[in-house]
């Protein structure tokens, strides 16, 4: 009974902090692939790669990356490791590559988008604003009142 008592709270704290784990390893694979896209875009933008699947095509060393991934939508959408990835153009027609949670708060927490010649910015998206299919960060909205903020090295 003792040991069954043990196990049982070892399992209870156990599982909050495994969660928090996974959810901190998506978000860091994430912003990892984010970044890796976003560097492909700049090389091949003049090609303007409408897709995902587009832009992991023309940079043959993006496949080693998208291997456990699933596009959607014809290939407009790639999620992996509980994040969704897209390419999209913003309003001052700078191409943009954006990562957001496939369940926020059960996959991943925050939204990343790095628009070109900028700095990569991140939502807390504490609200799960930011999630699933239809739930992609608007490019015209990506200023501190919205929320975003320049993501640093060290998150």
């Amino acid at each position: 009974m003792t040991l069954v008592a043990i196990a049982a709270v070892v399992v209870v704290i156990s599982l909050p902090r495994l969660r928090e784990f996974a959810l901190r390893e998506n978000e860091s694979d994430a912003r990892a692939l984010l970044s890796r896209l976003a560097a492909t875009l700049e090389v091949h933008a003049a090609e303007t790669p409408r897709q995902v699947e587009e832009l992991v095509r023309a940079d043959g060393s993006l496949a080693q990356w998208t291997t456990d991934g699933e596009y959607l939508e014809d290939g407009r959408l790639l999620r992996r490791h509980g994040y969704l990835f897209d390419v999209t153009v913003g309003a001052d027609r700078r191409w943009a590559v954006r990562a957001w949670p496939w369940r926020a708060g059960r996959t991943g927490t925050r939204a990343f988008v790095d628009v070109a010649g900028a700095a990569l910015v991140v939502h807390p998206n504490d609200g799960a604003r930011y999630s699933g299919v239809r739930g992609a960060p608007n490019v015209s909205e990506l200023d501190a009142a919205a929320g975003w903020r320049e993501a640093r090295g060290e998150e």
